[in-house]
């Protein structure tokens, strides 16, 4: 296997692994933090690879491409990977992120390796689960900031995860309590239009944004940047036909009106009108148009 195969099996998997966690939630959430857990590891495993898949082995020199395939390779734990991505690249992992990735890990432990008596209780599968939350917050962070460049082919599964996962009202209620709610800043913030928390932060000290909320990633733009021709991003929504109300946050895209979260936006090629929820691959081309116009297909009959 090549270190691109290796790359490309790792990130598969880590998605599945994302998904299930969220499907296994609810009715199974010891099942849900173990594959949650192996996710995020299998994460960072994979932007070990992209420095070399020989640092993925905890013993370098063992990694033969007959050990990879036939899965007998001893390979690095959460811990190791992130001091060998730190020490081998420039790239520094934000030790706050690190914490939660880390509490994670070691709920997975206790249910892998012993029992996890805690999940029996309703009130302990809440707080994993908002671990997890608060976990993919960060692990978002990781993907779409610093190793975006390496993850590019897959910003579509991250996104789809991040809009499945944001619709789930515990979701922001999590990243609220845990980052937000008692930061030294919070007193200041104002209402996000866009998650309804009081998250939203004014003093960013960026000429191009107003604003920028801490817990859905809403960006506001500066009036500087609407001069420049950068005006604030609305859709519309086509599951509540509601006109524009649809906003852009760090996770996709939300409708203010009917609360639906969605992964994609598409826009009209003949008027430019933005879109969300739009399952038509021919809606909005340029001969046919959108709900608010007729395309290029009218005027011509006109003419």
């Amino acid at each position: 296997m090549t270190d691109e195969e290796i790359f490309d099996s790792l990130c598969q998997n880590a998605i599945d692994f994302l998904n299930r966690a969220l499907d296994e939630l609810e009715a199974q959430p010891k099942y849900a933090l173990i594959d949650f857990a192996a996710a995020v590891e299998l994460v960072f495993k994979a932007r070990l690879v992209l420095i070399g898949s020989m640092w993925v082995a905890v013993e370098p020199t063992e990694a033969t491409p007959q050990k990879f395939e036939q899965g007998k390779l001893r390979t690095v734990g959460l811990e190791l990977a992130r001091k060998r991505i730190e020490s081998l690249t420039d790239e520094s992992i934000d030790s706050s992120a690190f914490k939660v990735f880390q509490a994670v890990a070691r709920h997975r432990n206790r249910v892998v390796h012993f029992f996890h008596a805690g999940l029996n209780k309703r009130s302990q599968r809440e707080a994993v689960a908002g671990e997890m939350y608060v976990a993919w917050y960060y692990l978002y962070k990781l993907l779409d900031g610093p190793w975006s460049k390496h993850f590019s082919r897959y910003s579509k599964s991250i996104l789809d995860y991040g809009s499945r996962l944001q619709s789930i009202t515990p979701f922001f209620n999590a990243v609220y309590q845990r980052l937000v709610k008692n930061a030294d800043k919070s007193k200041s913030y104002k209402q996000c239009p866009v998650c309804n928390y009081a998250s939203l932060d004014s003093a960013v000290g960026d000429r191009y944004q107003s604003a920028i909320c801490q817990v859905c990633g809403y960006v506001e733009p500066s009036h500087k940047a609407i001069q420049q021709g950068e005006e604030d991003f609305v859709a519309s929504c086509a599951a509540c036909e509601g006109y524009q109300t649809v906003l852009a946050t760090g996770f996709g895209f939300k409708c203010t009106e009917c609360g639906e979260s969605f992964a994609e936006c598409k826009s009209c090629e003949y008027c430019n009108e933005h879109w969300v929820g739009v399952s038509d691959p021919e809606y909005g081309d340029y001969l046919s148009g959108c709900n608010y116009c007729d395309g290029a297909l009218s005027r011509m009959m006109d003419d």
